[in-house]
């Protein structure tokens, strides 16, 4: 049985499943870049940001919305600096539609365990403010 997908608009979303089947397959030339929408925002919404999100991603890179309105992108090449300017071209984005102080981004290097990197790249967004990019190394 596959996971659902409550938001299916763009070829190149994934399920969680997928995504770390596919973090597995990346060496350590990629990254996974995590946008963690604020807590003050409903539920119900954040769907819109991880549609965003989708939108300025490139279609090579594979994105995971999960059920709290996180997205993870996976970076295949260039690493943490890649994926870096991955979140920074999200949030200039963001920010023309005012939306930049609600959600946080983290970054960290594909590692052996895929479940890992993802927990290491939402660890990177929750240890910076609204409108930032975190880092994890």
């Amino acid at each position: 049985m596959t996971e659902p997908r409550t938001i299916s608009l763009l070829p190149w979303q994934v399920t969680l499943a997928e995504f770390n089947q596919k973090v597995g397959e990346v060496g350590s030339d990629g990254a996974c870049c995590a946008f963690v929408v604020d807590a003050s925002i409903p539920p119900a919404a954040r769907g819109g940001y991880a549609s965003l999100v989708m939108a300025f991603s490139r279609a090579d890179e594979p994105v995971c919305v999960l059920d709290d309105g996180a997205a993870l992108v996976l970076v295949r090449d260039g690493g943490i600096a890649s994926a870096h300017a991955l979140a920074e071209r999200v949030f200039v984005q963001m920010r023309r539609l005012a939306l930049d102080l609600t959600l946080t981004a983290g970054v960290a290097p594909i590692g052996e365990d895929p479940s890992q990197t993802v927990t290491a790249a939402r660890a990177a967004a929750a240890s910076v403010p609204a409108g930032q990019v975190g880092t994890q190394a």
